[in-house]
């Protein structure tokens, strides 16, 4: 599943967290994430097989989206505390997305190589603009694009199922019932341990690739659909 450009380096492997900050996160939801953001910085720090190659990018959306933290080792970065913000606009995300990965893989430096990006989306809700956000989904999936990542998907309290499994390429999933905070937590989890034993199954003999792990009595396994 690898994409390598010519290299003088190790290999890095490129995740994206794309993160619903809507005022529906507002509260418990957001912050179970900020509490998670430091336990990821710290699983990374304590597993030098994972910081040598796991490089994080963080991109909050509501209304529009920002890049709020970007590709980085994070064993040498402050981990950014999210706020809730207005309504929520899938297109914006994806649309940055798009643009964040390639300038910031690219930012790299010359010659790195790179295993294929992952993006793990994460929402509470439904995407209420008025923009259609399948065409900027569609672009940021486009096979013919050279940095297109595989996309990930976690949904919890008023997310769509269809919906998750129409984002994601790989992976849907939505957290079964409990607080938005627990669900919120398991997430986090689930994503923080999937970064762990993808990055650690690069340096297998038979070669690596995405794998995400989950506790299937906290998730339901969503079928991926077509865009």
């Amino acid at each position: 599943m690898s994409e390598f450009a010519q290299s003088e380096r190790h290999p890095v492997f490129p995740v994206f967290l794309v993160i619903d900050v809507s005022y529906s996160m507002a509260g418990e939801p957001i912050d179970a994430v900020n509490r998670a953001l430091p336990e990821l910085r710290e699983m990374i720090e304590d597993d030098p097989q994972v910081g040598e190659i796991a490089r994080i990018g963080i991109i909050t959306f509501s209304d529009t989206a920002t890049s709020v933290l970007p590709l980085s080792d994070v064993s040498q970065s402050q981990m950014p505390v999210l706020a809730p913000e207005s309504g929520t606009n899938f297109a914006a995300a994806f649309r940055l997305a798009k643009k964040q990965i390639e300038e910031e893989i690219r930012g790299l430096g010359k010659g790195t190589r790179f295993y294929k990006p992952v993006v793990f989306f994460m929402s509470d809700g439904e995407h209420i603009a008025e923009e259609d956000w399948h065409g900027p989904l569609q672009e940021l999936v486009d096979r013919s694009w050279r940095f297109n990542p595989e996309i990930v998907t976690f949904g919890f309290a008023e997310a769509r199922e269809d919906t998750l499994g129409t984002i994601a390429t790989r992976f849907a999933f939505v957290a079964k019932q409990g607080k938005p905070s627990s669900q919120v937590k398991e997430i986090m989890s689930a994503l923080t341990a999937s970064i762990r034993t993808t990055s650690r199954s690069f340096g297998e003999p038979q070669g690596g690739g995405l794998q995400v792990e989950v506790d299937t009595s906290k998730f339901t396994v969503l079928p991926v659909q077509a865009v």
